[in-house]
């Protein structure tokens, strides 16, 4: 399942009034924290948590090398 948010046309709004303001030399203007957020975690690429040995892993494995 896909958890990254949809990413609207006033969003993209959002970033076009960046990029022409950086173009113009002029300030940024102040975007909600709203739409920053929902642009930060679109473009975040999500990747697998590295498996930890949990304890009952660890009793497991202790349990296999002490019958084998």
């Amino acid at each position: 399942m896909d958890r990254r948010p949809t990413v609207t046309a006033e969003d993209i709004d959002w970033l076009r009034k960046l990029r022409n303001a950086r173009a113009a030399n002029q300030p940024s203007p102040d975007i909600p924290t709203s739409v920053v957020r929902k642009l930060l975690l679109a473009c975040v690429e999500v990747k697998p948590r590295e498996r930890s040995t949990s304890l009952r892993d660890r009793d497991e494995l202790e349990r296999r090398k002490q019958s084998g």
